[in-house]
C-alpha cells in the first residue's frame, strides 16, 4: 500500500509541480538514505538487481542521485525513492495485480532473462534529465527486457512537468503526462484510465498495447476502429480489483480533502481533478496523513484496539516514510520535506538530497554494502537499534498506536518544530543562492543534519518520557519454530498498581514494524502471577505466554520490539521490550555467511 499526490505546476502555490508520496510496506522493513556519485563508467560493466533476472548494460555516464534504499530480508524491488541531479524525483505505488500477471507462465509473457524489476527505476534516476525522457528510458527497458513483478504505478517529476507510468507483467505499459492545472491522486491500483494514444506529445504507449486487449477480449470498441472509449486500466485490470475497499476509501478520503467533494460510489472516483484552491507543501502533507473516522474506534478485541490496523487509512500503520518534495527552480534547492515512520507522530524533516550530506543515524552501512547486500541482506541489519534514528520515530509510533491517550503530548511536540520550520528552512535556501557551489551545499547539508540531529535528540527524550510502563521479556532469546513458554513481567510502580490488570485485554505481539499479522493475532496470556521480581517493594505482574504465538512472526537473527498492552485499573498501557529471535538449528544453518 502505498499513496502518491502529483500537483500540477498551475494548480501549485509554488508556481512548480510538487510531489508527494507515503511508502507503506508491510512487515520488518526500514528505509536508510545513500547519496550516489555519478560518473563515467567502463565499456562492458552491467547492473544486477534480483536473482535470476536481467542484467542491464550500464551507461557511459551516470548522474548523481539520492536513494531512499528500503531495507527487506528478502530484498525489496518496488519500494525505493530516487532524485537526481537534474531534478527529478520519482516513486512508485504498488497497482496489485493484472490479468497479465494472473498468468503464472513467465514465458508466455516474452520476459527476456527474466526481465525487469528494481533496476527499472534505477536507470530512470541515473539517465534521465527530464521526466519524458525518463518515461522513455523505461519504455526501451520494458520493450527489450518486460516487466517481471505484478501491476505497478511509476511517478517521475520535475519542476516543470509529471509523468505517470503503469505497467503490468510482461511486455505492456502506458505513460500519462499530469495536466499541469490537475491534481493526480494514486493508490494501489491502475492509476491512468482514458487515454489518447495519439496524443504522442502526452502519451506514451506500449506497441499493441489496445490490439492485444481486444485480443484477450479484455476490450471492445463501441465503434470499431475508434479507440477513443479505451480504458487502460479497466482493459489490464479486474473491477475487483481496483475497486477494493482498501483502495476506494482512500482514494474518496484524498479526493474529499483535495476537491470538498466526496465521492461515495467506491466503483468510481476519478483518475485526475482540479482541487479546490492551490496547493502547497502543507496541503500535500495534510492528505498523506489523513486517517478515516472509522479508524478512531476501538474495541479492545487484541486486534481493533490498535489504531491504523485498517489499511482504509492514507496515513497508515505501515507507512515507513513520508515525503513531499518542493521542486525548486534549481535541483540543489530541491526540498524534501521527509517524515521517518509515522505521519501522526512524526514530524517532516527538511532534506536536500543533492547536498552529498548525509545525516548521522539515517544509515549504518556504506553504498557499496548496500548494493551488495540489497537483495541479500543480512537479519542483523533490521535489529532494534536507537541509534538508528528510524526506530525512535518507529518506537513512539507503536506506542501510540496501542496506546492513542499518548498522542496529544506527542502532538504539542510536533507543533512547537512546525510553528516555523518553513520559514527558517526558505531563509536558509535564500542564504545558499548566494554562495558557490560547493559552499551552498555545505550549508544546505549542515541544515538537514542540524535539523535531524536537534529532532533525533527531542524526540529520544519524548520517548522517555512517554515510556511510563516497563515490561521485561524473560528470555535472552525465543525460537521462531519451537513450541515453548516465555514469562513477561510488568513492573509495578507506585502509580501502577498491576493488580488492577483487567486481563482479558492484556495482548502481547510485535508492532506494525514488526509484522501486522501478529498485531492482527496477539497472543493473550496463559497465565498470571503476581510477585516482587525486582526487590523494590512493589508487587509486579508475571505473565506467561506461548511464546511461539508471538515469534512465529519474527526474522531469525533479527532483535526485534514486542509490544504488551492492555487496560489496567481502567486504564489503558502499553509497554516494549526486545527479544532475539533464532531458529532451533545454529544460525549458520540458516543464513550462509
Amino acid at each position: 500500500m502505498c499513496t502518491t499526490v502529483i500537483v500540477g505546476k498551475a494548480v501549485s502555490k509554488t508556481g512548480r509541480v510538487i510531489l508527494g508520496h507515503n511508502e507503506d510496506a508491510g512487515g520488518r522493513v526500514m528505509h536508510q538514505q545513500f547519496y550516489c556519485p555519478g560518473g563515467k563508467h567502463a565499456a562492458g560493466e552491467m547492473l544486477t538487481a534480483e536473482h535470476g533476472r536481467a542484467h542491464v548494460p550500464q551507461a557511459e555516464e551516470t548522474l548523481t542521485t539520492y536513494w531512499s534504499n528500503m531495507l527487506q530480508i528478502d530484498g525489496s524491488s518496488f519500494d525505493q525513492g530516487y532524485a537526481n541531479e537534474a531534478g527529478l524525483a520519482i516513486c512508485s505505488n504498488g497497482g496489485g495485480s493484472s490479468f497479465t500477471g494472473d498468468d503464472p507462465d513467465e514465458a508466455s509473457l516474452g520476459l527476456k532473462d527474466g526481465g525487469v524489476g528494481f533496476l527499472l527505476r534505477r536507470v530512470m534516476a541515473e539517465r534521465a534529465r527530464t521526466p519524458r525522457e525518463a518515461i522513455e528510458i523505461a519504455a526501451k527497458l520494458l520493450d527489450e527486457y518486460g516487466y517481471f513483478g505484478s501491476a505497478r504505478n511509476y511517478s517521475v517529476a520535475n519542476k516543470d512537468e509529471a509523468w505517470v507510468l503503469n505497467v503490468v507483467k510482461g511486455h505492456h505499459y502506458v505513460a500519462k503526462r499530469v495536466p499541469d492545472d490537475q491534481v493526480m491522486l494514486i493508490s494501489n491500483m491502475l492509476a491512468i484510465r482514458h487515454v489518447d494514444i495519439n496524443d504522442k506529445e502526452n502519451v506514451i504507449a506500449s506497441p499493441g498495447l489496445i490490439e492485444y486487449a481486444i485480443e484477450k477480449g479484455r476490450y471492445t470498441p463501441a465503434v470499431e476502429g475508434d479507440y477513443s472509449d479505451f480504458d487502460f486500466a479497466a482493459a489490464y485490470q479486474s473491477d475487483e480489483n481496483r475497486h477494493a475497499p482498501t483502495k476506494s476509501y482512500r482514494m474518496r478520503l484524498g479526493w474529499w480533502k483535495i476537491t470538498g467533494d466526496y465521492y461515495k460510489d467506491e466503483l468510481h472516483y476519478p483518475e485526475i481533478l482540479p482541487p479546490a484552491h492551490p496547493m502547497g507543501v502543507e496541503d500535500v502533507i495534510e492528505v498523506l496523513g489523513l486517517t478515516c473516522y472509522e479508524s478512531y474506534a476501538t474495541r479492545g478485541d487484541g486486534k481493533e484496539d490498535a489504531f491504523h490496523v485498517s489499511a482504509r487509512d492514507i496515513s497508515r500503520s505501515q507507512t515507513r516514510e513520508s515525503w513531499v518534495m518542493d521542486l525548486q527552480d534549481q535541483p540543489l534547492f530541491n526540498t524534501m520535506w521527509r517524515c521517518t515512520s509515522y505521519q501522526d507522530t512524526g514530524v517532516y524533516i527538511p532534506w536536500f538530497p543533492m547536498s552529498g550530506i548525509i545525516p548521522d543515524g539515517y544509515q549504518w552501512m556504506t553504498l557499496e554494502e548496500a548494493r551488495e547486500n540489497h537483495f541479500n541482506l543480512k537479519p542483523e541489519y533490521l535489529d532494534f537499534d536507537l541509534d538508528r534514528s528510524y526506530h525512535i520515530y518507529a518506537t513512539i509510533g507503536e506506542l501510540t498506536n496501542f496506546n492513542r491517550g499518548l498522542l496529544p503530548g506527542v502532538t504539542r511536540v510536533k507543533r512547537l518544530y512546525t510553528e516555523d520550520v518553513f520559514e527558517r528552512t526558505a531563509a536558509v535556501i535564500e542564504t545558499a543562492r548566494t554562495q558557490s557551489e560547493e559552499d551552498a551545499k555545505k550549508t544546505l547539508g549542515t541544515f538537514t543534519c542540524d535539523e535531524c540531529d536537534k529532532m533525533d535528540t527531542v524526540y529520544d527524550a519524548l520517548l522517555d518520557a512517554i515510556t511510563t510502563h516497563v515490561m521485561s521479556v524473560e528470555a535472552d532469546t525465543m525460537s521462531v519454530s519451537k513450541e515453548e513458554t516465555v514469562e513477561v513481567v510488568l513492573y509495578g510502580s507506585p502509580e501502577f498498581n498491576v493488580q488492577g490488570l483487567d486481563i482479558d485485554t492484556v495482548y502481547w505481539s510485535l508492532g506494525f514494524t514488526g509484522k501486522k499479522e501478529s498485531v492482527n493475532a496477539p497472543a493473550k496470556p496463559v497465565s498470571v502471577r503476581f510477585d516482587d521480581i525486582d526487590g523494590d517493594g512493589i508487587v509486579d505482574a508475571v505473565l506467561t505466554f506461548n511464546a511461539h504465538e508471538v515469534a512465529q512472526f519474527g526474522i531469525p537473527g533479527c532483535v526485534t520490539d514486542t509490544y504488551l498492552r492492555g487496560l489496567c485499573n481502567c486504564l489503558r498501557f502499553v509497554a516494549m521490550d526486545t527479544v532475539l529471535f533464532t531458529e532451533c538449528r545454529p544460525r549458520r544453518d540458516f543464513w550462509p555467511v
